[in-house]
């Protein structure tokens, strides 16, 4: 703040300010100016709404998780690059059963992805629910188990730093967020990684907890499911979030 505007903040409360009040305002003021705020997160689907996705592909992933990793790839790539290239590769390995969906999409498009600029600071957070023998009828998936190695070592290749957690209870994810929230804070981007057998109910996107009643259907989704939405709200980074979803849209208890 320089000098006149210190006046008209004088001025303004009438003069009755002594020199300890005035620098505090000045020194507040400061910090709040140096302050850096989230930006909003973008959600990339592996599919459009009300469609499945399948844990089958390179290596027995997911398709979407396999376009990923080979767009990552790229020595030069701008965010714009980025999601084209993603959504091209998808389609073209799921044999088109797969077109990603993006919605929010926040990031600059002429904005540098690959490589990562000089000092810039990127977390990533990886989550994947593949052991589901617990919920008493849904399929594990061994694809989603093998992603979560493949994805989170192509993040760390690319100047990440990346937190991995497999087939957490809901306790454990909640630590693991709020702690991923911290770091993500102190970042410019921040990336989720997340999958597992999720639905899409009412516009709002389901994942799945590993031991989900399934035969309880809807009814279970408050007390054994996490909204997408619950899940972007942990990226804090002050520039760019990302939400990489790679479960399915669909809804299996609206039609057995």
């Amino acid at each position: 703040m320089d000098q006149k505007q210190g006046r008209v903040v004088l001025l303004a409360m009438g003069g009755r300010i002594n020199r300890a009040s005035h620098f505090a305002i000045a020194t507040l003021l400061m910090v709040a100016s140096s302050l850096s705020f989230a930006v909003g997160p973008s959600f990339i689907f592996a599919s459009q709404p009300g469609k499945p996705t399948f844990d089958e592909g390179e290596g027995g992933g997911n398709p979407f998780a396999s376009a990923l990793i080979e767009a990552l790839t790229k020595d030069k790539l701008t965010f714009g690059e980025f999601r084209d290239e993603l959504a091209r590769l998808t389609v073209i390995k799921s044999r088109g059963r797969q077109v990603p969906d993006f919605v929010d999409w926040t990031a600059e498009n002429g904005r540098p992805f690959l490589p990562r600029p000089l000092g810039e600071v990127r977390e990533a957070l990886v989550v994947v629910f593949a052991n589901y023998s617990d919920s008493g009828w849904a399929a594990s998936l061994p694809g989603a188990q093998h992603d979560l190695v493949r994805v989170g070592d192509q993040l760390a290749r690319l100047g990440f730093n990346v937190e991995s957690v497999l087939d957490p209870t809901r306790t454990e994810l909640e630590a693991r967020l709020s702690d991923f929230s911290r770091r993500s804070a102190a970042s410019r981007v921040a990336l989720l990684y997340v999958t597992g057998h999720g639905l899409e109910n009412d516009h709002i996107v389901y994942l799945l907890e590993r031991d989900y009643p399934v035969k309880k259907g809807l009814a279970a989704l408050g007390e054994r499911a996490i909204s997408l939405t619950r899940l972007g709200e942990a990226l804090q980074a002050t520039e760019i979030n990302m939400v990489f979803y790679a479960g399915c849209r669909d809804n299996p208890f609206e039609n057995p």
